[in-house]
């Protein structure tokens, strides 16, 4: 089953070129990566799937609905996204439990009234993300690593086909960058889809099993994860000489 396709779809501002003809189809049981260098244009790709931004040209179909067809607030309840800019810019003093149930109206804070049905939905998210105990604690308080998985839970209060996490590990030292790792492989076992956007190879998980590769706003590779081993074709995308080596099921780089 087809969740998201992408068919030519391009971005430009002013004269400047960000996408160009980016291709992409989404099936049941896809987890992909998304792989490029900063300024690639992997964020602008992830906030068109998103719906945040509409592509200058070409066609967005999402759960078979094609983008600008339909009412956008009914396609975006398909897609969840988590990015650095909604942490850095979400009102520190905003409840945890209100953080993760400001999703149903994909607001920066809570500003309406919530049923009893969102209330419980909300808690039961934060019990599954193994957050319940800090449901009345202000989002200011908890450490970057449970603001990540404060949003996650945000964009999870759909039940979305596809979970976006636009370089979640950015501002994680190693031991919680991993065992936030561990934390996403938990998740993909409910059944989720993920886009994960990183400019880190180790970052890719064995459960990915798609990769797009990204540069100057085109897509050099989309297809089956095998060619990360390729150092040839990652130190093109990456712009230097990339080495490869595989540890414990894991991908890892380092420059030559």
């Amino acid at each position: 089953m087809e969740l998201l396709q992408l068919h030519n779809v391009s971005l430009w501002r002013n004269s400047t070129i960000i996408l160009k003809n980016i291709n992409l189809t989404v099936n049941t049981g896809d987890q992909w990566a998304v792989l490029g260098p900063n300024g690639s244009g992997k964020s602008f790709l992830m906030n068109i799937i998103a719906t945040l931004v509409f592509p200058s040209d070409g066609q967005v179909v999402i759960a078979g609905e094609t983008l600008g067809e339909v009412n956008v607030w009914d396609v975006r309840k398909h897609i969840g996204i988590v990015s650095d800019y909604l942490q850095t810019h979400y009102p520190q003093e905003t409840m945890v439990a209100e953080v993760v149930a400001s999703g149903f109206f994909s607001s920066m804070g809570l500003y309406q009234e919530l049923s009893p049905a969102m209330e419980q939905k909300a808690l039961t998210i934060l019990q599954s993300l193994e957050l319940a105990h800090y449901a009345q604690t202000p989002f200011g308080k908890l450490s970057y690593g449970e603001q990540k998985r404060v949003l996650i839970g945000r964009a999870l209060v759909y039940d979305p086909d596809i979970l976006i996490l636009d370089e979640p590990c950015n501002g994680l030292d190693i031991k919680t960058r991993e065992e936030f790792l561990q934390q996403l492989t938990m998740l993909i076992k409910t059944g989720k889809h993920i886009i994960y956007v990183t400019h880190h190879v180790d970052e890719i998980m064995p459960w990915i099993n798609r990769v797009l590769l990204l540069n100057n706003g085109q897509c050099m590779y989309a297809g089956t994860k095998n060619i990360l081993l390729n150092e040839g074709v990652i130190s093109k995308v990456m712009g230097c000489s990339v080495g490869i080596f595989q540890h414990n099921s894991r991908i890892f780089s380092y420059v030559k």
